[in-house]
C-alpha cells in the first residue's frame, strides 16, 4: 500500500515584478480557486495599533480605482463566487473561487483589491466602528478572552503577542492615513504569493496573471520577519470575569516554528495527549473525572516560533483540580511515552484525516500557499502519511519532553478572580488582570 499523497502537476514561476506564482492543474469539477498571500500579516501592526493589518485587509475591498465596494460585491456575486480576506500573524490572505470560465474576472478583482484600493474615508470609518463593536462583544466571550490572554502573556512584547483582530482601544484611534501607510508598506508584489488551482491550463493562467498584475509595480521590499520569540514565562494569569460560573483554562509552553523538523513528531504527540475522544487528556478529564466536556491540546506553529497549548474549561470550583490533572497527565506522557497501540491508532487517525484537508480546490490552494509562505517543499504533502507513520514511541516522547508544559508552563484562567486566583497559587505566582487589559 502506497503511503504517498499525489499532487497534480504544479508550475512555479516568479514574475518580473516579483510575484511568486504557483499554478496547479487539477482535473475534476470545473472550478478554479485563486489565493493571494502577502507576507507580514498582523506581525506588522504598529505599536498601539494592534488590528491595523486586519482593518487594511477588510478595507481594500471597499473601493478601488476602478470599482466601488458595491461594484466589487456585485462582480463577485455575478460570478457565483466567494471573495474572502483575512490576516494571521504571518500573512494577509485574499481568496476567491468561481466557475473556471470566471477565473479572469477573479484575478482582475484580486489585483484590484490588493494593488489599487482607494480606502474611501466613509468606508474605513464604517469598518472601524464595526470592528470595535465586534471586539466589545468578544469581551463577553470567556473562551476568546482566554485565547487572547494566552497570546498576550506567552508572547509579551513580541509582534505575535496579540490576536489579529487587534484591540478596541487601538482600532478606535486608527486613522485612514495609517491604513494607507500600512497597505503601502506590506502590499507590494515582492511580498506576494499567488496560487491558482483548478481545471485550468497553466499557459492560460500565466497569460491572464501577467495581463492583470503587470501594473502592480510597487518597489517596496518584502516586509521584515519578526525575531524568534522568547519562551513563555512560567506564571499564572487570571483574567477577572466575575459573571461566569465556569473557568476557561489555557496551559501553554514554547512550541516550534512551522519549518521545524519536530513538526510530525509533535503532531503525533499532541494528538495522543489531547487530540480527540480517545486521547489521554480526554480520558483523564472527561471520562474518569467528569471535570469538563471538552479538552484539547495542539501545537500552534508560526513562521518564527510557536506554542503548545492545552485548552479546556470547568466549573469555577474545580479550576485547580483540572489544571493539576492536565499537568499530571502531561508529565506522565512525557515521562513514559505512548504505547504501540496508541501510536498505531493515532497515526491512522491523522493519516485518514489528512486527505480530507485537500479535497477542494480552495483547500489545496491554501496548502500550496502555506508551503510557499514557510519555504516548505511538496514533500510536506506527498510524504505526510509516511512521516507520520515513521514517528515511533521514542520520537513522540522526545517531542513531549522538549515542548510539553512540564518544567515550565504558562497557565491562563478566565473566571472570578476572587475564587480562582487563590486556588491557583500552588502552581506559581499569580497575576490578576481586568478584562480591559486583554481586549
Amino acid at each position: 500500500m502506497s503511503l504517498a499523497v499525489t499532487l497534480p502537476p504544479i508550475h512555479r514561476e516568479r514574475l518580473s515584478n516579483g510575484i511568486e506564482l504557483v499554478v496547479a492543474e487539477r482535473p475534476g469539477v470545473p472550478l478554479a480557486a485563486a489565493r493571494l498571500v502577502l507576507r507580514g500579516g498582523a506581525s506588522l501592526d504598529p505599536e498601539r495599533r494592534q488590528g491595523l493589518a486586519h482593518l487594511v485587509a477588510l478595507a481594500t475591498r471597499r473601493g478601488t480605482r476602478r470599482r466601488t465596494g458595491a461594484q466589487i460585491d456585485l462582480a463577485v456575486e455575478s460570478l457565483g463566487a466567494e471573495l474572502g480576506s483575512g490576516v494571521d500573524e504571518d500573512a494577509t490572505y485574499y481568496g476567491i473561487s468561481a466557475p473556471v470560465e470566471g477565473l479572469g474576472t477573479c484575478l482582475d478583482i484580486l489585483a484590484d483589491v490588493a494593488a489599487r484600493p482607494t480606502f474611501p474615508s466613509a468606508e474605513v470609518a464604517k469598518l472601524r466602528r464595526r470592528e470595535v463593536a465586534a471586539l466589545a462583544h468578544d469581551a463577553d466571550e470567556p473562551s476568546l478572552l482566554a485565547d487572547r490572554a494566552m497570546l498576550q502573556a506567552a508572547y509579551e512584547g513580541h509582534p505575535y503577542g496579540h490576536a489579529s483582530e487587534g484591540r478596541a482601544r487601538h482600532l478606535s484611534r486608527a486613522t485612514r492615513g495609517e491604513v494607507v501607510s500600512l497597505h503601502g508598506a506590506g502590499h507590494v508584489p515582492a511580498a506576494a504569493i499567488l496560487v491558482v488551482v483548478g481545471r485550468v491550463r497553466t499557459s492560460d493562467v500565466l497569460e491572464q496573471v501577467r495581463r492583470r498584475f503587470a501594473g502592480w509595480k510597487g518597489a517596496g521590499a518584502v516586509p521584515p520577519t519578526p525575531p524568534p520569540p522568547a519562551a513563555p514565562p512560567s506564571r499564572i494569569v487570571v483574567v477577572d470575569k466575575s459573571d461566569v460560573t465556569q473557568t476557561q483554562v489555557r496551559i501553554a509552553s514554547a512550541g516550534f516554528p512551522r519549518r521545524s523538523p519536530d513538526y510530525h513528531a509533535g503532531a503525533v504527540a499532541s494528538a495522543l495527549l489531547g487530540g480527540g475522544f480517545a486521547s489521554r487528556l480526554m480520558d483523564a478529564i472527561r471520562v474518569n473525572r467528569g471535570l469538563s466536556y471538552s479538552v484539547r491540546s495542539r501545537f500552534l506553529p508560526s513562521g518564527e516560533g510557536g506554542l503548545f497549548a492545552i485548552s479546556t474549561f470547568t466549573k469555577v470550583e474545580t479550576t485547580a483540580e483540572i489544571v493539576k490533572v492536565a499537568l499530571d497527565e502531561t508529565a506522565r506522557f512525557a515521562d513514559g511515552g505512548p504505547t504501540q497501540e496508541e501510536l498505531d491508532r493515532t497515526a491512522s487517525y491523522l493519516c485518514g484525516l489528512f486527505p480530507l484537508t485537500l479535497e477542494t480546490h480552495d483547500q489545496l490552494a491554501e496548502r500550496l500557499a502555506d508551503l510557499a509562505l514557510y519555504g516548505l517543499g511538496e514533500e510536506e504533502v506527498t510524504r505526510f502519511v509516511e512521516r507520520i507513520r515513521a514517528v515511533g514511541a521514542e520520537e513522540a516522547r522526545a517531542a513531549a519532553r522538549r515542548y510539553f508544559p512540564v518544567d515550565r508552563r504558562l497557565v491562563v484562567a478566565v473566571g472570578p478572580a476572587g475564587k480562582v486566583a487563590k486556588a491557583l497559587e500552588p502552581f506559581g505566582p499569580v497575576t490578576v488582570l481586568p478584562v480591559g487589559k486583554v481586549m
